[in-house]
């Protein structure tokens, strides 16, 4: 397969099911976002927009008013009074679903919406107030990152449809919040509005899974490069549900060294190296009856264009009958670039 760039959902998703990653990294086909998916991009809305306003606070002390322009949302203008009041939240927890909900397919009655101001009040609330954004000294609100991999086997060259694609391997991702501890430290914070659990093994994160979890080390690795001169770096990621999708807030925080970076860089080296040299991604399931292909793939309950077969099994079939290279030339989403990645608004 071809890779130029790694992010955590790409990581994680090939473990979880090769065909599934193939079809959506590869070749470029996006899955509809299921209903509970968008409800937590509702919930980080309302942080992003908080830790924003608190930003601009920090920025401009003398200033009656608090702005930012959401990619999103819009203009959000407020007096400072209002920051810190429960009114304006729920104002902003309307805001964000009703910004969301026009372009789902998804409907969000009343229980819909008190379930997302709980996931929200309770990230505000939980352990005194420790994750609000309001009460943190905002160093970056949900940065942006792309940073390429300067090691000899992060090097790629692919010829795609006889144009020649090069250049490093990178990881690229979107960090929810960095804030600042002291001149020293500061500390990535990661709302979590799904699961607690590996999706690939289906066993529950703990302290000892979240040791060697991709995403918290490619964070790590990722804040390690964009803020050189704080030399600790905590990592705190806030489960909002348990294993079987109930509320259950837990926060855990961790920190890592430099030798981490090194162990990241071997664990990345070694997914890439199995992507690259993988020509027929394997099935969650043969039969793809398991629930997660039955209930949760986009792939496995919709149809390939055109055709009365599944997008899985048509992509399936075509590899075996022609080929990796012929399934690239003909199976890519038109106009999908290999290299490009939006970050999520």
């Amino acid at each position: 397969m071809l890779v130029t760039y790694v992010r955590s959902s790409s990581y994680n998703n090939y473990a979880y099911c090769q065909m599934q990653y193939f079809i959506t990294y590869v070749l470029g086909h996006q899955s509809d976002s299921g209903k509970k998916a968008d409800m937590g991009t509702m919930a980080h809305k309302v942080m992003e927009i908080l830790a924003g306003l608190k930003k601009f606070q920090q920025d401009n002390s003398r200033k009656r008013y608090l702005v930012v322009d959401d990619d999103a949302a819009g203009k959000i203008r407020i007096h400072k009074d209002e920051l810190y009041t429960d009114e304006f939240v729920d104002d902003l927890i309307e805001i964000a679903i009703n910004c969301y909900a026009k372009n789902s397919k998804h409907k969000f009655g009343p229980k819909d919406r008190r379930d997302i101001a709980e996931t929200v009040y309770t990230f505000l609330t939980h352990s005194d107030g420790q994750f609000d954004p309001r009460l943190r000294n905002i160093h970056h609100p949900e940065p942006h990152f792309d940073i390429p991999i300067e090691e000899d086997w992060a090097k790629f060259e692919y010829e795609i449809n006889g144009e020649k694609v090069e250049g490093q391997l990178a990881i690229k991702g979107t960090i929810d919040l960095v804030t600042k501890i002291n001149d020293d430290t500061i500390e990535v914070i990661d709302w979590k509005t799904g699961r607690r659990m590996d999706w690939a093994t289906g066993e529950v994160k703990d302290y000892e899974k979240l040791e060697n979890d991709a995403q918290l080390l490619l964070y790590f690795y990722a804040i390690s490069k964009l803020y050189p001169e704080y030399p600790n770096r905590i990592m705190s990621i806030f489960f909002y549900k348990d294993k079987d999708g109930d509320p259950d807030p837990k926060p855990f925080s961790l920190m890592f060294d430099k030798s981490d970076e090194a162990r990241f860089l071997e664990m990345l080296k070694n997914r890439v190296e199995e992507i690259r040299q993988n020509n027929k991604p394997k099935l969650l399931d043969r039969t793809r009856n398991h629930w997660k292909c039955r209930y949760l793939c986009h792939f496995c309950k919709n149809n390939w264009p055109g055709t009365d077969q599944k997008m899985c099994i048509y992509i399936e079939e075509h590899l075996n009958k022609h080929g990796m290279e012929k399934t690239l030339e003909e199976c890519t989403r038109p106009g999908f670039n290999i290299g490009f990645y939006e970050a999520p608004g």
